[in-house]
């Protein structure tokens, strides 16, 4: 058995530093247990509170699991998820990736609007993992500015429960596209929102496909992994789509403007690593007048397949009259994948209306219930898996750069 608490610090750190196999076996039900020694003496499991109260009553149980000492006298914390209100299907799939439950936490509101935070139990000495994308919301009418407010306090509510450390996970991190100084007299609010959280506490950011990538650098006490939904969505294309054009179809890959040029030409690496070789890259240039917008096309797209790769579809103008420009310039069809599908005001009815054969957004923002009586169109491919994956790797101390976004080349 462990002598003191020294000595389980010192066994873990001698473990980590020695290259060993380190693992977390994560149940269903609690989300935090104790570390056991196995008797092969290279791995290091922890156990939930039930599953200890099993192999202390059936001794046969620890050979089984190959645990030969007793368990450590100073608990460990792993890690809790707690949800607000913004996106609670997403935080539900990413907790059944994991094999635990999401924590009970009330986000309420007061009769005058204010939130109402209350957690339903102890994270004391725990790493909470707090997921809240700041969006509209889908089944409520809170606004972004209620979802950031949530957040903000969720995560203030943690710090005064001692939780040992704790990651925001942004699914769609709101005011990102207020992140420079365009005019006088404005805020940079993708800053401010940067400043609000670290004010408050948090220890890391998980983001998905960040609007700009300078955003990482707007945070100055706590790292930022910006994850890119983007290689499951060139897999999403190649099983859904690929094989209905044909191995011999022409793809051009088209940025919506100069700006995500990067985000197309990464999308197209991912095309080409999947085994695509007709494969090119266009870019759409808009200029608004007082009276019309003109769209310049730079690039080859006659007689090709397009696909329209963007971060975010807000109102859907934008995407719809790319969509429209290629078509009369001759591209043979056309698609768009981004991901972040904010959707706004009619955009649904837009893009049923458009050029478009498909959007395929992430389910970083839920959609409305109803949206099959707005568009068939639309399909979402889940970030869960990615998610739970950079989770998984924060815990066990694995990289997280091969779900890194943009400029990892």
């Amino acid at each position: 058995m462990f002598d003191s608490p020294c000595s389980l610090l010192l066994l873990l750190l001698q473990t980590l530093n020695s290259g060993l196999d380190t693992s977390l076996k994560m149940t269903k039900g609690l989300t935090r247990g104790h570390l056991w020694k196995s008797s092969n003496e290279n791995v290091l499991q922890v156990v939930d509170h039930e599953r200890e109260a099993e192999f202390e009553g059936d001794p046969k149980l620890l050979d089984a699991h190959n645990l030969s000492f007793e368990r450590s006298p100073v608990g460990i914390e792993l890690f809790q998820i707690v949800a607000g209100n913004s996106n609670y299907a997403l935080a539900n799939k990413i907790a059944s990736q994991l094999g635990i439950s999401i924590s009970e936490a009330e986000c309420n509101r007061f009769n005058d609007g204010e939130c109402s935070i209350k957690l339903g139990e102890s994270v004391r000495n725990t790493h909470v993992f707090v997921l809240q994308s700041i969006c509209p919301g889908r089944t409520s009418d809170r606004t972004i500015n209620d979802h950031l407010m949530e957040l903000f306090l969720l995560v203030r509510c943690m710090k005064r429960a001692s939780a040992s450390r704790v990651t925001a996970i942004l699914p769609y991190y709101g005011y990102a596209r207020q992140d420079e100084k365009t005019k006088p007299r404005v805020p940079i609010a993708a800053s401010d929102v940067a400043m609000l959280l670290e004010a408050g506490g948090v220890d890391r950011i998980l983001a998905v496909d960040l609007h700009s990538a300078q955003i990482q650098g707007q945070f100055q006490h706590c790292p930022v992994d910006n994850l890119s939904m983007f290689e499951d969505m060139a897999e999403f294309f190649m099983r859904n789509f690929y094989n209905k054009l044909g191995s011999d179809a022409e793809i051009t890959i088209v940025s919506p403007d100069a700006d995500g040029t990067p985000r197309a030409k990464f999308f197209m690496g991912l095309l080409i690593d999947q085994g695509i070789e007709n494969v090119s890259l266009a870019i759409t240039i808009r200029q608004k007048s007082s009276n019309s917008i003109v769209v310049n096309l730079v690039g080859d797209i006659v007689g090709k397949h397009c696909i329209i790769v963007d971060d975010i579809i807000d109102t859907g103008s934008r995407v719809c009259t790319a969509a429209e420009t290629l078509i009369e310039l001759g591209a043979k069809s056309v698609g768009a994948f981004a991901s972040h599908g904010v959707f706004s005001g009619k955009a649904l009815l837009k893009i049923e209306a458009s050029n478009l054969d498909y959007v395929v957004v992430s389910d970083s923002i839920p959609v409305v219930s109803d949206i099959r009586s707005y568009t068939t169109k639309v399909v979402q491919v889940s970030c869960a898996a990615l998610i739970s994956e950079a989770i998984h790797s924060i815990m066990t101390g694995h990289q997280v750069e091969h779900l890194y976004s943009i400029g990892t080349e």
